[in-house]
């Protein structure tokens, strides 16, 4: 698979917005494809060079362009990569033109290399093309997908002093346990949960078991995308774990092995809570009952 985060699809969108809304014109520019651990693509670092640009085409400078090349083979020196050339159709569909192709031609020296264009209303063409042994082009899917952002003290502060949420019936809302919404992240937000096995309905349970479940997939989210290492993900699920102990709490968090992570984008975050009593998967139980009520 290939990917591009939102923020690196917005900074070559911006790019051709400025180009055109002040010059009428394309733009063009550069970027890496680095391998992830699950032998996965992702775009990073769209930067524009020194450059000639028009309505209809952009010429990349060759000084500049050696420069670039060699500045990102010594920083990548660590990482599996290629290069990936990008531009701007503007207004214009996008497609592959004619000078399109002569500048993918231009790293045909290599084994394979990326070519991205993109028009102004977030419409793109993605390709890949194979060099050796045989010439192959393809064009396939790049997904844009968001990180966490980051939440600053002052935006926790604002949320903690304007955001208030309403007491569930039969709960003891005294009790609360320090979400989790990040590693480097500097706020916590109050959880309500029961302190004992007995509940006034099933849409308390729901309620709970829905806020610890979205909890669990912003860590796995972050241990996923590389924002924490394993390390960080393990202390944070014992920490959760143990004020969960504390506060008498219905559940549990099972912890995912490190030879395991590769699973997690296939593994529901509520198949890893369980009931601290018996060790039962809450979502199966919760299924079930559901079922059983007729739901």
């Amino acid at each position: 698979m290939f990917y591009i985060t939102q923020k690196n699809w917005n900074k070559i969108l911006g790019y051709a917005e400025e180009a055109y809304g002040t010059e009428k014109s394309e733009i063009g520019g550069m970027s890496v494809m680095v391998e992830d651990k699950d032998n996965d693509w992702i775009l990073e670092e769209p930067v524009i060079l020194k450059q000639i640009i028009s309505g209809g085409n952009t010429v990349l400078d060759k000084d500049a362009l050696a420069d670039y090349y060699t500045k990102q083979a010594i920083k990548m020196k660590n990482k599996n990569f290629r290069f990936c050339w990008w531009h701007s159709h503007h207004t214009m569909s996008a497609f592959w033109s004619g000078t399109d192709q002569k500048a993918i031609d231009e790293f045909s020296e290599g084994d394979f290399s990326f070519a991205l264009v993109v028009n102004l209303k977030g419409e793109y063409k993605f390709r890949v093309s194979v060099w050796k042994p045989l010439v192959v082009h393809d064009d396939t899917e790049l997904v844009i997908y968001c990180k966490k952002n980051k939440c600053t003290k002052k935006m926790a502060e604002e949320v903690r002093e304007l955001c208030s949420k309403p007491s569930p019936v039969g709960w003891n809302t005294n009790r609360s346990l320090p979400a989790h919404r990040g590693y480097r992240d500097s706020y916590q937000e109050a959880i309500s949960f029961n302190d004992g096995y007995h509940y006034n309905s099933m849409e308390t349970l729901k309620q709970s078991f829905t806020e610890i479940v979205e909890h669990i997939d912003g860590i796995n989210s972050e241990l996923i995308d590389g924002t924490i290492n394993y390390k960080d993900y393990s202390r944070i699920i014992d920490d959760l774990n143990s004020e969960l102990e504390k506060e008498k709490s219905l559940y549990k968090i099972n912890l995912v092995k490190e030879t395991e992570i590769g699973n997690l984008m296939h593994i529901l975050p509520a198949q890893l809570v369980v009931y601290t009593a018996s060790g039962d998967t809450v979502n199966d139980l919760y299924r079930d009952r559901y079922n059983w009520l007729g739901y």
